[in-house]
């Protein structure tokens, strides 16, 4: 196609994706660093690599693949040698009797399919899927480092010769490294170390749920230790809980690891939340919001002035849906300045700042050094306090944009919560653009999804009655045996309408202001979970374990609710 030879500014430009002064900009960028058109314009966050990745899809008329959500063949991998793979931006995910199939970031997919095709002595050429490069090349290096390396068994022989020395001084650096690189192979978000009266017990949170992988001796409760050592803990304060952090690099990719202690009758509880560094930033389609609450979302983002609040709880992925907002705009053309806790991903073409306590440097303090830098759009990380709230409100009021999170059951509860937190119904009623309140729950594994008949209770709670199917995973090797890989936002957005705004004015009650919000642009989460249910996203059981058997609470709230925060 003559469209295939277009620059890919051009064709990121026809889309919409971008305007002509992003090209203008990573043009000037393109002469100074040498990269390609491709990398400056990722590198800046004006696109992400899926924007670049669905584009050539498109353009090469084939599908695009989400490797997060791909776990390749072990027959497929033993086809090619990994630095094959490295070189060639290409990840074998499925052997079949004449052909294999791939997923490719390649720049030259007539060179690629001629390579496969001689190291695989296939009779036909291979199957070609588009991804992106970054998440091609890290599944290139994971999954092969696996194959290689029985992560399970380097740990058993850890855990083995540790046991046999009990009483060794020796410090489990080892064991350390292998605990992390299994987390790392499961995508684990916290690694649980829970100290018993006869054992220690390992458990890893993946996709939000615990876990329990495997049990220690007592006597090797000298792990802890390690841990603090790393952390630049104090060893001798065993009365106390501590927090501390450290880095690590498994498998070519940064991780920050925050870590935590408290202290039980057992001993030092540990908890180790590990952070991925150098992560590029999704889109809000990427993240699974729907086509539809995407351009209402985009929309909301791109307010003029005022407040938009992200809700839910620790976990939820309210930040990653903020920078998912920001990426949405015109980064050029705005001043955008962010204060956060830790900073999460890192953008060029904004200005990020961090907390820092010990200097007095804080969601609230912030806000008023940044006016002085002529802000469009201010992010702050979270409110919690009176200060942070107050300050992020005036800040709205004098004609920029406010995005931050606040820790409510719904959007209906950001309300009373900022009412709380000593903010005025006027000020309120000024300032505050929309609410969007987020969970995730877990996603159906590809790799052994298969379908049901429904029961009769799904049906009640499903609330179609015409239900013939529905999806689950068996599970697999790939998915430890859960079922499920990775997780998806369901979620209800509430764009303040004008009426809604003259209610909240005038003090009016929430079971009001909630009535009319209904009337206006509002969408419950149940119903958007119900949808990912029928469309085999994710089971009838998760929409139970995340939001019960029964009405949303904001179809249940009562008076007593307004009160809660």
């Amino acid at each position: 196609m003559n469209t295939e030879r277009k620059p890919l500014g051009v064709l990121l430009e026809e889309r919409g994706l971008i305007r002509n002064q992003h090209v203008k900009y990573a043009l000037q960028e393109q002469k100074v660093t040498g990269e390609k058109m491709g990398e400056v314009l990722e590198r800046m966050g004006f696109v992400t690599q899926f924007d670049v990745a669905s584009l050539v899809a498109d353009q090469a008329g084939i599908r695009y693949l989400d490797v997060d959500r791909v776990v390749p063949d072990k027959e497929a991998l033993r086809v090619f040698n990994k630095n094959l793979c490295v070189k060639n931006d290409f990840l074998p995910i499925k052997l079949h009797e004449d052909h294999v199939e791939v997923v490719s970031a390649a720049t030259n997919p007539e060179m690629l399919i001629q390579t496969i095709q001689r190291h695989s002595a296939s009779s036909k050429p291979p199957i070609l899927h588009q991804g992106e490069r970054r998440k091609i090349q890290q599944a290139i290096q994971h999954y092969y480092y696996f194959l290689e390396n029985p992560i399970e068994k380097l740990i058993e022989k850890e855990i083995a010769q540790a046991t046999l020395m009990p009483d060794s001084a020796q410090n489990l650096d080892s064991l350390l490294s292998h605990m992390f690189t299994l987390a790392i192979r499961y995508r684990t978000s916290d690694i649980h170390i829970r100290p018993g009266p006869l054992s220690i017990a390992i458990a890893f949170r993946i996709d939000g749920m615990m876990h329990p992988m495997f049990s220690l001796n007592r006597s090797l409760m000298r792990l802890v230790a390690t841990i603090k050592m790393r952390a630049k803990m104090d060893l001798a304060e065993q009365r106390k809980p501590q927090d501390g952090r450290f880095s690590i690099t498994v498998l070519d990719m940064g991780y920050d690891v925050r870590v935590s202690t408290l202290v039980c009758p057992h001993g030092e509880n540990v908890v180790m939340r590990i952070l991925p560094r150098d992560i590029g930033v999704k889109g809000l389609g990427e993240l699974g919001f729907e086509a539809s609450d995407v351009e209402r979302l985009r929309q909301l983002f791109n307010e003029p002035y005022g407040i938009v609040l992200l809700t839910g709880p620790t976990g939820s992925g309210k930040t990653t849906t903020l920078y998912a907002g920001i990426q949405a705009q015109d980064v050029i053309g705005k001043n955008v300045l962010t204060v956060e806790n830790p900073i999460e991903y890192q953008i060029p073409s904004i200005r990020q700042t961090e907390v820092n306590v010990k200097s007095g440097y804080g969601f609230a303090n912030a806000i008023p050094h940044f006016l002085r830098h002529d802000p469009d759009i201010i992010m702050l990380g979270e409110i919690r306090d009176e200060d942070t709230a107050r300050t992020a409100l005036i800040a709205a009021e004098t004609g920029h944009v406010v995005l931050s999170t606040l820790h409510t059951n719904d959007v209906f509860g950001a309300i009373p919560r900022l009412l709380s937190l000593g903010v005025s119904h006027v000020m309120l009623a000024d300032s505050l653009l929309g609410v969007v309140s987020q969970r995730l729950v877990r996603r159906i594994c590809s790799n052994c999804k298969e379908s049901y008949a429904p029961t009769n209770e799904e049906r009640a709670i499903l609330g179609d009655h015409e239900l013939t199917t529905l999806y689950r995973g068996r599970g697999c090797d790939s998915c430890n045996e859960t079922g499920y890989i990775g997780r998806v936002p369901i979620y209800e957005i509430w764009r303040i309408s004008e009426e809604v705004t003259a209610s909240l004015a005038r003090g009016e009650t929430m079971d009001r202001i909630i009535s009319l919000a209904k009337q206006g642009d509002y969408n419950d989460i149940r119903s958007i979970a119900v949808g990912k249910v029928l469309t085999g996203e994710t089971t009838s059981d998760e929409l139970i374990r995340i939001l019960g058997r029964g009405a949303s609470r904001s179809q249940t709230r009562n008076s007593a609710d307004d009160q809660i925060t």
